[in-house]
């Protein structure tokens, strides 16, 4: 048994809530001390280890990420979850075991730049990475960050991506609307937060038709109102999300289901809040590391295709350049689903491709020079 498969049953059967992944970050610390790292916090959870060849020279980011989803597993696996109602059916377990063990590989190394392996938290909720950026994750001379996510429907073993959008931006948005109640026989001296809120949704094909992208998605999941057939309601709220790849569409969605909210309440008398809870950037692959990644792994496939899903990994990309592989799963059952599983004997592929990852030299790639 190779240390990623021993380091994945492990943490597979400790899954956690985003946030609150305790069990899994003190195990991870235990590992990685053992190899002779110094674990630091970088927020409540996530921890990151330095390898340093030498302080002048710039350094890379690894990362991956330790969350878990509320999913009752129903894998089969021979090593299930040990926390009802909790399983890792998006295969972060493995994200962490793969590092881990190149970790320890490298450990001791001398390398073309300093590396930094970063364990994060909270990945499923989009917030992680931000609270691990705020906690000064990110180095002031950081030439590139990398990430591997596991992924059915691509062959087992092979490493897959795009040049630019490869996941989309996710933001999502919240609207309270305030009214008057009244009864409906004298619906006049009240203010409808229900017709309110019908109108803001009727209109929400009609915004998402105006990005330049066909693919955005701008989504209702929720509406409530109302608690009685005779009274007009005097709240009511919306739940939702947009999705997107373009920073454009993004921006000009935002604005105009403001004006589209603003306007819908100055119709049926009411008050209106939109809220944005967090949100990351769409995920954009930087071509020159993806050609010279097409060089170090020879079945690599470049023509990966994009997806609405979301992964916080885009907002280390704001700091620099930096590509998300993805690592095929096979005939898997799909992401966040009960019997999703990772076959093991791909995990050696994603250390190797780390080990690789983090002994390269990417200076001359990105055209570094040394101040």
């Amino acid at each position: 048994m190779c240390n990623a498969q021993a380091y994945y049953r492990k943490l597979h059967r400790i899954p956690e809530q985003s946030g609150q992944e305790y069990l899994t970050s003190k195990y991870i610390q235990q590992v990685l001390s053992g190899f002779g790292y110094e674990p630091r916090q970088a927020g409540e959870t996530s921890i990151y280890v330095d390898l340093v060849t030498d302080p002048s020279l710039p350094w890379i980011l690894l990362r991956a990420d330790m969350d878990a989803l509320p999913i009752e597993e129903n894998s089969n696996v021979q090593f299930p979850s040990e926390h009802p109602g909790w399983m890792h059916a998006c295969g972060h377990d493995t994200h962490c075991a793969m590092l881990m063990d190149a970790a320890g590989q490298l450990y001791g190394n001398s390398l073309p730049h300093n590396v930094r392996f970063l364990f994060q938290s909270a990945e499923e909720t989009t917030q992680g990475a931000a609270e691990a950026i705020s906690s000064g994750v990110i180095l002031k001379n950081l030439l590139a960050c990398f990430a591997i996510h596991v992924w059915p429907g691509i062959p087992e073993g092979t490493l897959a991506t795009r040049y630019g959008a490869l996941m989309a931006s996710s933001d999502v948005y919240r609207i309270k609307i305030q009214g008057r109640s009244a009864h409906c026989a004298q619906s006049h001296n009240g203010a409808d937060a229900l017709q309110t809120a019908v109108c803001i949704a009727a209109k929400l094909p009609e915004i998402r038709d105006s990005a330049a992208n066909k693919n955005t998605v701008l989504f209702c999941g929720s509406i409530h109102s109302g608690n009685s057939h005779n009274i007009v309601p005097d709240e009511a709220s919306l739940w939702g999300t947009l999705r997107t790849f373009s920073a454009q569409d993004r921006e000009n969605i935002k604005t105009r289901l403001e004006t589209d909210a603003r306007e819908a309440a100055e119709k049926y008398g009411t008050q209106v809040v939109l809220t944005w809870d967090g949100g990351c950037p769409a995920i954009s692959n930087n071509a020159e590391l993806i050609l010279e990644l097409q060089k170090l792994i020879p079945d690599f496939c470049d023509t990966a295709q994009p997806t609405l899903a979301a992964e916080d990994f885009a907002l280390y990309q704001q700091y620099a350049p930096g590509v998300m592989l993805w690592l095929g799963t096979g005939d898997t059952p799909p992401l966040h689903n009960c019997a999703f599983y990772v076959p093991e004997k791909i995990l050696p592929k994603g250390v190797s491709m780390w080990v690789e990852i983090a002994s390269h030299d990417w200076k001359g790639v990105l055209h570094y020079e040394r101040a």
